[in-house]
């Protein structure tokens, strides 16, 4: 049985390449066999061997002979052999085949074929030729009113798996209008509720956006005509990294203030976040308020030198130098360099002062901000100053930042709400080679503070002799 099988599909196979007078008439070979219900080595039956090769008038035969519908060796169902024919969504005959695929799952379908049985590996049929773009074989689901919602696990039904596997086909030849014709049937006909979210609340319209397609995104939004935006709020247009959709929405008039409720956060704070020189200079330049707070009283320039460089690479920007051009762009679009950028008071050059590693970006973007007339000596919450923030744990071997400070007149003489002065903080730096620099450079200006106590009742000189900095000792005994 298993040889009468086989030389059937050979003969398929032949005629794939035959001229049409050398082809074999397949049809015949149905009718000359004795039992229709002969099978392969992986027991498949013939209605199997049909469907692969979408030949419809052998499965009319198969159901007039009486065989009834089986699955093979691995519990697959002549539907999911259809799903194995080949579909090149780039091939000028796309169509051609489609009409082939559409009328063979309405056949088996009337040949009593259950579209919703999975296979040994959990697979349904319609699920596998979804995500192969296979629009003709969901079409005729549709019609025949199949439902087409399951979820898989994880709580991604087939709109969301397509989605979001979507950004690495949407370059291949005819994927995109494949997949929106896809996509439109399973909104259509499919059953599938597009509000429905995963197990990392995600919709099948999020991860459209993600994906770049637009147009696929626009179709789910349920305004196909906007492909410039796909849908998108402004912040999801900065996530996405989409400048086209930004400027789009920037024309369009919303409100470049709004903070997220999910991200919480304006769309400029995202971008500086997420470095995207292009699209910070596209808000800023648009109307984004580039002083604006949100509720945690954080600013978009708190973001900048916070966050941007340990999120480097998930925003547009692919220079680290883009860090500095953006905090240029927020300057010439009137930042307030003086004012609070965070609910501790924090000037934007204290918390330069304050970072430790911004790839080393540390002394241009405090240059920047001096340059452009920031206040020095403008202290925090804490009474802390710029140059108290730097002395306290700042590498001023590698950013010299302490020098430029004092070099534009920072005063040392400030004392903060626990008592101490830049020298006090200097001489319990950990980097003691930096603690050691600051200090020569506070002693050089300013003598001062040489014998302030702090309100722990200690001097520079007890903090030299905690913290074993004998360097900064020798320097104190003057």
């Amino acid at each position: 049985m298993m040889k009468e099988f086989n030389d059937i599909r050979d003969a398929y196979q032949r005629n794939m390449f035959a001229a049409a007078a050398d082809k074999v008439d397949i049809l015949n070979l149905y009718k000359q066999l004795p039992d229709p219900g002969i099978t392969s080595e992986y027991e498949e039956n013939l209605y199997h061997l049909a469907a692969r090769f979408t030949d419809v008038d052998a499965i009319h035969f198969l159901k007039e002979a009486g065989l009834k519908p089986a699955t093979d060796k691995y519990g697959n169902t002549p539907l999911h052999a259809l799903t194995g024919t080949r579909f090149d969504f780039g091939d000028p005959n796309v169509e051609e085949v489609a009409v082939k695929i559409y009328d063979t799952a309405r056949a088996l379908l009337d040949a009593g074929i259950n579209p919703k049985k999975k296979n040994d590996s959990g697979k349904l049929a319609y699920f596998e030729a979804g995500l192969l773009y296979m629009y003709p074989f969901l079409q005729a689901m549709g019609e025949a009113d199949v439902r087409m919602d399951f979820t898989e696990s994880g709580g991604m039904n087939l709109l969301h798996t397509i989605c979001d596997k979507l950004g690495n086909r949407k370059d291949l030849r005819g994927a995109v209008e494949a997949v929106t014709k896809t996509v439109r049937i399973l909104l259509e006909k499919g059953g599938i509720d597009i509000e429905d979210k995963d197990v990392f609340g995600t919709t099948p319209l999020t991860y459209a956006q993600r994906s770049g397609v637009k147009e696929v995104a626009a179709l789910i939004s349920g305004d196909e005509s906007d492909v410039a935006t796909g849908g998108m709020t402004i912040h999801e247009a900065v996530l996405n990294r989409d400048p086209t959709a930004v400027e789009a929405l920037i024309n369009a008039g919303v409100d470049l203030n709004e903070v997220s409720d999910q991200y919480r956060r304006t769309a400029l704070m995202l971008a500086c976040e997420y470095a995207s020189a292009p699209l910070v200079k596209l808000l800023a330049t648009g109307g984004a308020d580039v002083n604006f707070r949100a509720g945690n009283g954080e600013t978009a320039v708190y973001y900048l030198i916070t966050k941007s460089v340990s999120n480097f690479g998930r925003g547009i920007s692919q220079d680290l130098k883009d860090v500095v051009k953006m905090l240029r762009t927020l300057l010439e679009n009137r930042l307030d360099f003086n004012a609070a950028v965070d609910n501790e008071g924090n000037t934007a050059l204290n918390l330069v002062c304050q970072a430790g590693y911004l790839a080393d970006l540390n002394s241009s973007l405090a240059e920047e901000l001096i340059d452009a007339g920031a206040d020095l000596n403008q202290p925090n919450q804490s009474g802390k100053t710029p140059l108290m923030s730097f002395a306290q744990r700042g590498n001023e071997m590698k950013y010299n930042i302490a020098e430029l400070l004092l070099d534009n007149d920072a005063d040392t003489s400030y004392v903060d709400q626990l008592g101490n002065t830049a020298l006090i903080y200097a001489a319990g730096n950990s980097d003691q080679m930096s603690g050691k620099r600051i200090v020569s450079l506070i002693l050089e200006k300013d003598k001062s503070t040489l014998e302030r106590v702090n309100n722990a009742g200690q001097t520079a000189m007890d903090v030299a002799i905690q913290n074993n900095n004998e360097a900064v000792v020798k320097q104190l005994m003057i």
